[in-house]
């Protein structure tokens, strides 16, 4: 009796482990022990890459390399962000299997890795298509992505995500989730536009947009003390925080988008209010062209414009000549270097208008009132 009951047991034991092992297929990608922690790009040829599409259902950003430089082709071929190309390109080498395991329709569109341009698939469904291609239009690498997967409990961060290379039918687990692969073509733009320190500069000033009526000229003589007002009553005091935030504007200037400014003069936003010139005490000048007004959708656009004046620094009386490169110090360049930097940043800056940041614009756009400090009977409400 105990050897037939044993017997059952066995049988339905083996029925339960034949069950569960049917349920673990359906539920969960098989284990490919031999793909395990290998790498899915490792022979991808990187110095032969000349162009990165990523697309998806909605929108797509192209990336091409031309002259020696990357651009995004959607903005007007506008100087790419290379450092943020390079850092993609070697973390796609970078990547690593975990599981891998046959697609079914089923399991592609669960796990969002349907064609993005698959009109039959919802949009949930869908993934992101990224193509890498050589010089001649060779395709070196097809990815698509699809959905980032969670370890643990619903709030933790993605530790991978499922992709397909090309038209293999194999999914891949992979360990990057690639949060910086956006298909928003601004994303991929180089968005740093001037870097200028604060006290590098020697005079503010604002004039029309036609560069003609001053408005206001803020002014200082040596680095280090402040500005003073050039051609203002003495009784009006500047308010230092405001001119702090209009000689730290060109600190670090980014760009959120750019637009043709003379293709496209509908998307300038209406005619530009003002020139505000920051003249450095090296000789370099910016100027700034700020919009008059901002967009419904709260975009604002501004020019910008590089020169070169040279100035001899004044000498005073009884002071002798000082050595041209002191110990420890950085040479100043010469006039012909500085002429030529501004040239170039100027031919590069100039044939652009910028989308920037509301507070930005807002920044540029601040008129005399708004650099100096109320009367005391308005302060008090009296």
């Amino acid at each position: 009796m105990r050897t037939r009951t044993l017997a059952i047991l066995l049988v339905v034991l083996g029925i339960l482990a034949g069950v569960g092992t049917l349920m673990i297929r359906e539920k969960g990608p098989e284990r490919s022990p031999g793909r395990v922690g290998k790498r899915l790009f490792e022979q991808l040829p990187a110095n032969e890459i000349a162009s990165i599409t990523i697309k998806g259902p909605d929108e797509a950003a192209s990336l091409a390399k031309k002259a020696d430089r990357w651009i995004v082709e959607e903005r007007f071929d506008y100087r790419a962000d290379f450092s943020k190309i390079s850092d993609f390109v070697r973390e796609l080498k970078g990547v690593k299997t975990g599981r891998e395991f046959e697609s079914s329709e089923a399991t592609l569109k669960r796990l969002s890795l349907k064609d993005p341009d698959d009109p039959h698939a919802q949009q949930e469904e869908k993934g992101t298509q990224i193509l890498l291609k050589d010089q001649g239009g060779t395709l070196l690498a097809s990815l698509l992505l699809g959905k980032t997967r969670k370890s643990g409990h619903e709030r933790s961060l993605p530790d991978g995500r499922y992709v397909k290379l090309g038209r293999d039918p194999t999914i891949y687990l992979i360990d990057r989730h690639f949060a910086s692969v956006e298909k928003d073509p601004s994303a991929w733009l180089e968005k740093t536009l001037v870097k200028v320190e604060a006290h590098e500069i020697k005079r503010i000033s604002c004039l029309g947009a036609e560069g003609k009526k001053a408005r206001y000229a803020f002014v200082r003589p040596e680095k280090g003390e402040d500005f003073g007002p050039v051609d203002l009553p003495a009784d009006l005091k500047i308010k230092k925080s405001a001119l702090n935030r209009l000689a730290g504007a060109l600190s670090s200037l980014r760009l959120e988008d750019v637009a043709r400014p003379l293709e496209r003069p509908e998307l300038m936003g209406g005619e530009f209010s003002c020139r505000v010139e920051y003249e450095l005490f090296n000789g370099m000048v910016y100027r700034v062209y700020p919009g008059d007004r901002c967009s419904e959708g709260g975009k604002c656009h501004v020019r910008l414009e590089v020169d070169y004046q040279r100035s001899l620094p004044k000498r005073k009386e009884g002071a002798q000549d000082a050595p041209s490169r002191e110990e420890g110090k950085t040479p100043e360049k010469a006039p012909e270097e500085r002429a030529l930097e501004a040239r170039q940043l100027n031919e590069r800056l100039s044939p652009w208008v910028y989308v920037i940041p509301t507070w930005k614009h807002n920044v540029f756009t601040t008129d005399l009132d708004g650099l100096l400090e109320k009367p005391e009977q308005e302060r008090t409400g009296s």
